[in-house]
């Protein structure tokens, strides 16, 4: 049994792009906020643009947060005969060897195909290199067995 987690030295990759999204939708909320009140904003409603600022400093920071905790608890066990999927606060994927047909690699990491599903399952690119590679080795290699 072996269980591959993320490569935690990718990330700051994530944490990166959390805050250019926020950061980004900060500044279309301020936007928002100038269309409606136009000459109130800085007048009366002034308060309202670091309050903007604010808001989503805080909600990008808790987004950090539960990525990172997602990051950290996220694990993929692969055994003789069965392929966990586990992430936290979503029920445990698990895949027989004899239910997976196919994978293929795609920009975002791999895409497990199923019987009964092609995209059944999509393995994060987020994984070390060289274990996303043993992963992919593996899969195909069970679905090759299979066919």
């Amino acid at each position: 049994m072996t269980t591959y987690r993320l490569d935690p030295e990718k990330f700051p990759r994530a944490r990166r792009n959390i805050i250019l999204t926020y950061g980004f939708l900060s500044l279309i909320g301020l936007g928002i906020a100038y269309l409606n009140l136009r000459d109130a904003l800085f007048g009366t409603a002034w308060p309202l643009i670091p309050f903007v600022f604010f808001l989503f400093f805080v909600a990008g920071a808790i987004a950090v947060r539960e990525r990172k905790k997602t990051w950290e608890a996220f694990n993929i066990t692969i055994s003789d005969n069965t392929f966990v999927y586990a992430v936290p606060k979503i029920s445990e994927f698990t895949l027989k060897k004899s239910e997976i047909t196919g994978v293929r690699q795609v920009r975002q990491g791999l895409i497990v195909s199923t019987r009964l599903r092609k995209n059944a399952l999509l393995i994060s690119k987020d994984l070390r290199d060289a274990d996303l590679l043993a992963i992919r080795r593996i899969l195909e290699q069970w679905a090759e067995e299979k066919n």
